[in-house]
């Protein structure tokens, strides 16, 4: 099979009378038949997201329920390269990794999530 896989977003602009918007959608194959969705308490020291049998994550959506607090998520232990405000959503993502690591700033928050494998 083939095209299992879809995403699809939107991005729009609009401010007086500027207006702008941006929309696009793919399919993708997956090699795997791994999913995770779940909601994970990400504490202030860093953890992994956990992502079941899953081998290499090939697409992500992550969302902060919390309304208070950030949360910084990155591919490698330290390095993070997205950080998500309080009720932030953020994806999709093309991740292409083995692992999602997690660290919120003042206190625990709670991030939703989806992981689709590669």
């Amino acid at each position: 099979m083939a095209n299992e896989i879809t995403v699809s977003g939107t991005l729009s602009y609009s401010k007086s009378n500027a207006r702008a918007s941006l929309s696009g959608s793919l399919r993708a194959d997956q090699t795997g038949d791994h999913y995770v969705q779940a909601v994970q308490d990400v504490g202030t020291s860093e953890e992994n997201i956990a992502k079941g049998d899953i081998g290499t994550i090939g697409w992500c959506a992550f969302r902060n329920t919390d309304e208070d607090n950030y949360v910084e998520l990155g591919a490698t232990t330290g390095v993070y390269t997205l950080k998500l405000g309080p009720g932030e959503f953020h994806g999709p993502l093309k991740w292409n990794s083995t692992a999602v690591f997690a660290k919120a700033n003042t206190a625990s928050c709670k991030v939703e999530y989806l992981l689709i494998e590669l």
